[in-house]
This record gives structure tokens, C-alpha cells and sequence, in this order.
């Protein structure tokens, strides 16, 4: 699940506490009838969203481009930049109670 909808859904904000975020997971868990057995943050960033020219900066120094995406994008919807690969997301492992 991404993180920023995962979020979004609790409307809760993603900071730099394990304590919180095992509590919107567990939640998440909870609601959809489940129990939690394992989940891991996986991410090419940091916790805290990063925004705008900071990010911008970050994505081109750090993160791989997306050669054959970027073309397209730009071509179809006028995006002006490379676009860079970047994963933010939980995998959640849960089991029927």
C-alpha cells in the first residue's frame, strides 16, 4: 500500500515515529477485519516526505531515471523534467482472525 494513502485514509502524517506508524498499520489491519503478522516500510527516501525543489533536487542526484516512461510522459502530458523511479510503500502481511 502506498504510504501517503495509507496515511491519507486515517488522516494522520507521516513522521519520523515507528510507535505511530505501527498504529495506523494495525488500524488499517483491524478495520479490514484481520490480524497484523508482520509489515515493512519499503522506501527509496526517507519517512518524512521530502517536497517540491528539495525532492526535485533529491530525485535527480539520487534516484534512477525512468528512460523509457519519461519520453511518454513528456511527449503525451508536457512534463518539462526526467522522471526518476521511487518507491514509498508498506508491505502488510495479515491473516483472518
Amino acid at each position: 500500500m502506498q504510504d501517503k494513502k495509507l496515511f491519507k485514509i486515517y488522516d494522520a502524517y507521516q513522521v519520523e515515529n515507528h510507535e505511530n506508524e505501527k498504529k495506523v498499520v494495525s488500524t488499517l489491519v483491524a478495520d479490514l477485519g484481520l490480524q497484523l503478522v508482520w509489515y515493512k516500510y519499503l522506501t527509496s527516501t526517507i519517512r518524512t516526505p521530502i517536497g517540491g525543489a528539495e525532492f526535485a533536487k533529491f530525485a535527480r542526484e539520487q534516484l534512477p531515471k525512468q528512460i523509457y516512461m519519461s519520453p511518454m510522459i513528456q511527449k503525451y502530458f508536457g512534463q518539462t523534467y526526467e522522471s526518476n523511479y521511487k518507491l514509498d510503500d508498506y508491505v502488510i502481511l495479515a491473516k483472518t482472525s
